[in-house]
Order: C-alpha cells, then structure tokens, then sequence
C-alpha cells in the first residue's frame, strides 16, 4: 500500500528514556515561525530559520509558540506570521525549541531521486522544503528529508536512524523517518575548527 503524504516537519519523537527537552527563545518576527520548524540560532542568541545544506548547524525545532512572555501558548495564531501585530516594539516573540543533542525526530521523504531502503540506516541526509515554509492551514513546517542526496559523510545535518516502525509506513515516497541531528548547535560531531559561525 502506497505511503500518503503528511507533511509534518522535523517533529520532535520520544527519546528513547521518554522525554523531550525543551528551552525558550526568542525569534524576530520579521518572518513566519511555524510548528516544527528546524531551527538554528543567530549572532544574537536567537531563533532563525535554518539554513537547509550540507555543513550548516541545526538546533532543533520549534514545539511551542508564544506570546512575548514565556506562555501560554498563543492561541491566536497555529503558526507566527510574518509581523504580527501585537507583539511591541522589539518584535520578539517567544518559541519553545526541542534542543536536546540526542533527540530523535521524525521527517517524511520527498520523492525527487531514488527511494531509499533499509540500507540507508546510518547515513547521512539534510532537509528540503516543499514549495512554501509552511502551511497556513495545519500550522507545521514543509521540510522534509532530500532523498537525492542521501549518503556517507560527516557534513550533512542529519543522520538516518531507520524508517518508522508503523503499519501504514512502507519504504518508498512519503515514507517517514527517524533521524538524529548530526551537525547540532550544541554538540556538533565536527572538530571545533570546523563549527564555522553563527549566521
């Protein structure tokens, strides 16, 4: 049975000891935040979109959009747009991110290039998007996993784990994936000298 599509971002799963950490920042909204979005920090300390290529850090992804305080979450809004009105003159808005180093995620396969099988288990990916950032409707993130360019190496920013064990789950297009950061802000598998800096 063919795999059906839901777009989920990189959506934080339950380590394996069942927690998901997660710590606030703030994020400029000069552009829209949505749920699940990878993530990365700036010069500043804050939340910025990810850059999706090889050799770029990841911090995680946003689980929770706020007011400009630390919660409730807004209820207003399934995703920040671009310059809401509301949130005062520094244009902060406050986002809870999944940053824990050793979380797992899951993210669903895109269709360009080959489908990947078991074998890829281990190697490494990075993220690509689907048309727009985000939808407006369900409120999450399009990134999903770039098949195309699946394979060894230690500068992609995420490493495959293996596909997600559920019966509507087959390899192939759509398939969802469990996958690890493997370039993270906090705890980067590359040698110092080649963090490279804050964008």
């Amino acid at each position: 049975m063919a795999n059906k599509s839901s777009i989920c971002g990189l959506k934080p799963i339950e380590q394996p000891y069942g927690t998901v950490r997660v710590h606030y920042y703030h994020a400029s909204t000069g552009i829209a935040f949505y749920k699940y979005m990878p993530v990365d920090l700036d010069a500043n300390g804050r939340v910025v979109v990810a850059t999706f290529a090889s050799n770029n850090m990841l911090l995680g992804s946003i689980v929770g959009l706020y007011d400009g305080s630390y919660g409730p979450t807004d209820e207003d809004y399934s995703y920040v747009p671009a310059n809401p009105a509301g949130y005062g003159s520094a244009g902060l808005v406050t986002v809870a991110v999944a940053d824990d180093p050793d979380q797992f995620f899951v993210i669903e396969e895109d269709t360009g290039g080959t489908a990947l099988t078991a074998v890829a288990g281990g190697a490494g990916g990075s993220i690509t998007l689907t048309a727009t950032t985000g939808s407006t409707l369900s409120g999450f993130c399009n990134a999903v996993l770039d098949r195309s360019i699946v394979n060894t190496g230690s500068n992609h920013q995420l490493r495959l784990i293996k596909k997600l064990d559920k019966p509507d789950n087959d390899y192939g297009d759509y398939c969802k994936w469990i996958v690890s950061i493997a370039l993270h802000r906090y705890h980067p598998s590359v040698p110092e000298s080649a963090r490279g800096s804050f964008i």
